[in-house]
């Protein structure tokens, strides 16, 4: 078996099993799967293991995208995951976008197998310390899929059903972080990717991650990588 392929699901309920594992890692919006009495709605940054001849349901939105990994083996440590469900690190969502580009080309034998053994080391460095709360991950989802919206500590701990002060607690023993600077990373790091591969104005760019005002943005830029979003164009 072993394979990665990209694939795409639809709304309409399916449930199956199969004689292989199969990880299931969004690109692009999110799936929901129950699978071992476990109902989760798993987006980017996240993958979801399904053990051999485990039922399983799912649905997707048609436009969602994700790499699926057919394996004939797992890697240790996903075996004594607490979850069917784990947060990935930056460097597999990095390795993931680049395989994503790879199998729309016609890679040479050499140079998939050479792949496919980057992806299976770097999975077998994800932890058991990448376990979401499902309230909190049901926040990060919506942040992740609206940059946009000026979400406040009231919104998200209602979304996670805590209170605010709940929330706080829940939310940093998950990402060692407290919820308005990891809102404030994924904004940074989206738009520096904006600036970087698209001709987007930077006003529009800072409206896509939730800054109406240009002058907002760009000091908040700033503050955050120590140069303005114009300078970083001009060094491109």
């Amino acid at each position: 078996m072993n394979s990665l392929s990209v694939r795409y699901y639809t709304r309409t309920i399916q449930s199956h099993q199969h004689d292989y594992y199969q990880l299931v890692l969004p690109l692009f919006g999110y799936i929901e799967i129950e699978v071992a009495n476990v109902a989760a709605r798993v987006g980017v940054g996240q993958c979801i293991v399904i053990k051999k001849r485990q039922l399983h349901a799912f649905k997707s939105d048609e436009n969602a995208r994700f790499i699926v990994a057919d394996l004939d083996n797992l890697p240790t440590n996903l075996l004594t995951m607490p979850s069917p469900c784990f947060t990935i690190d930056d460097k597999l969502m990095s390795y993931l976008n680049f395989i994503d580009k790879q199998l729309h080309s016609k890679a040479a034998d050499d140079e998939s197998h050479l792949a496919f053994e980057l992806f299976l080391l770097l999975l077998s460095q994800q932890t058991a310390g990448n376990y979401i709360d499902p309230r909190i991950n049901n926040v990060l989802l919506l942040l992740k899929n609206n940059l946009a919206n000026n979400y406040t500590l009231v919104d998200m701990a209602d979304i996670a059903c805590l209170s605010v002060t709940q929330f706080k607690t829940v939310f940093k023993q998950c990402l060692h972080t407290s919820p308005v600077k990891y809102l404030t990373r994924l904004r940074m790091e989206h738009a520096r990717s904006l600036l970087c591969n698209s001709d987007l104005p930077i006003a529009i760019i800072g409206q896509r991650v939730g800054y109406e005002d240009p002058s907002a943005f760009s000091r908040a830029f700033n503050l955050y990588y120590k140069q303005t979003p114009r300078e970083l164009k001009r060094h491109l």
